[in-house]
């Protein structure tokens, strides 16, 4: 099964949610439930930009690495999208 980017950007925002990255908590570790030969792809990439450029999610650079946090300011919208792809219709 091919995956795409909505594929990708939901697999992010579940797990970012299961765990409770809201705010102060941040994770460099988001990809890691990803298919190895996914992460460093460029689909996750672009996964990627697209959730910080809609604002879904926050990166801090931190102890070299980049780690993320999901945007307090969108919960409602980052809601509705974790609960439309955790009970699709």
């Amino acid at each position: 099964m091919q995956l795409t980017v909505f594929d990708i950007k939901l697999r992010i925002i579940n797990k970012l949610v299961r765990w409770g990255k809201w705010g102060g908590a941040h994770t460099e570790n988001m990809i890691r439930g990803l298919p190895s030969h996914l992460r460093g792809e460029k689909i996750t990439k672009q996964a990627i930009r697209e959730l910080v450029r809609d604002g879904w999610i926050v990166p801090i650079l931190k102890t070299h690495e980049t780690h993320y946090h999901l945007n307090s300011k969108k919960a409602k919208e980052i809601k509705q999208f974790y609960e439309k792809g955790t009970n699709p219709i």
